[in-house]
C-alpha cells in the first residue's frame, strides 16, 4: 500500500515540475517558427502525464561565436553540447542524458548537406532542406521545411521536425513499472547562424 502511495506522490511531483514549459523555440510562435537571431536547439516531448522541454540558445556572451556554424566542403554543421541544455524537468533531463549515452556522444549535430552561399537565393521564400541529425552516435536524415532570418548582416536558417526516438535506437523511457511512459515522437526545433567564408578556406572533410 505504501509503495503505491509513494508512486502516486512521485507522479504528482513529475506533473508539477514538468507542466510549465515553453512548447515553441525561443522567440517563436505556435507554428514552431522562431525570430531569434542566434544558434538554438529545442527538444519538446511528452509522456502520458506531462510535457517536457530541453532547450539551448547561444547568446552574445558566448566566446568567439563558438556555436556558429562550421563550414565543410559538403555542407554546414553546428554541434550543440548536451550538457548545456536548460530543462523544464531535471529528472527527465538526467534520464535523457543516460539514454543518449552523453558521456560517449556529448553533442547533437545538425548538418545541412550542400548548404552554401549558392543556395541562399532559392531559400529566400522558404524551401525544403535536407537536414542530418546525429544523436547518440546515430545519424538520420530528414527533409525539413526551413526558412531564413535576416540578422543584421548575417543570416540564420531555422526549421522544426518531428522525429522518433527509435530512429536513433533510443527506447522511450518508462518509470515506475510503466506507470510513466515517454512518447516515441519528439519535436526538434533549431536555428543556425550561417557563417559563409571563401571556398578555399573550407574544411577538407567532415
Amino acid at each position: 500500500m505504501k509503495s503505491w502511495i509513494l508512486q502516486i506522490l512521485l507522479i504528482l511531483l513529475l506533473v508539477l515540475t514538468g507542466s510549465t514549459i515553453s512548447p515553441t523555440p525561443p522567440g517563436g510562435d505556435d507554428n514552431g517558427k522562431s525570430n531569434t537571431c542566434s544558434t538554438f536547439l529545442v527538444i519538446n516531448g511528452e509522456s502520458n502525464i506531462n510535457r517536457f522541454s530541453f532547450s539551448f540558445m547561444s547568446n552574445a556572451d558566448d566566446n568567439a561565436n563558438s556555436y556558429d556554424s562550421r563550414i565543410w566542403k559538403n555542407g554546414t554543421e553546428v554541434l550543440i553540447p548536451l550538457r548545456e541544455f536548460q530543462a523544464s524537468n531535471p529528472r527527465m533531463y538526467n534520464d535523457f542524458l543516460q539514454e543518449v549515452n552523453e558521456r560517449e556522444y556529448p553533442n547533437i549535430s545538425i548538418f545541412l548537406p550542400q548548404m552554401g552561399p549558392d543556395k541562399l537565393e532559392a531559400m529566400a521564400n522558404g524551401t525544403e532542406q535536407k537536414v542530418l541529425i546525429t544523436m547518440a552516435g546515430v545519424a538520420k536524415q530528414y527533409t525539413v521545411d526551413c526558412d531564413l532570418v535576416n540578422c543584421g548582416g548575417r543570416l540564420a536558417i531555422r526549421g522544426s521536425q518531428i522525429i522518433r526516438l527509435t530512429d536513433f535506437k533510443i527506447s522511450p523511457p518508462e518509470k515506475l513499472n510503466g506507470l510513466i511512459k515517454v512518447k516515441n515522437e519528439i519535436t526538434v526545433s533549431f536555428g543556425i547562424i550561417l557563417n559563409f567564408i571563401p571556398e578555399n578556406t573550407f574544411a577538407d572533410s567532415r
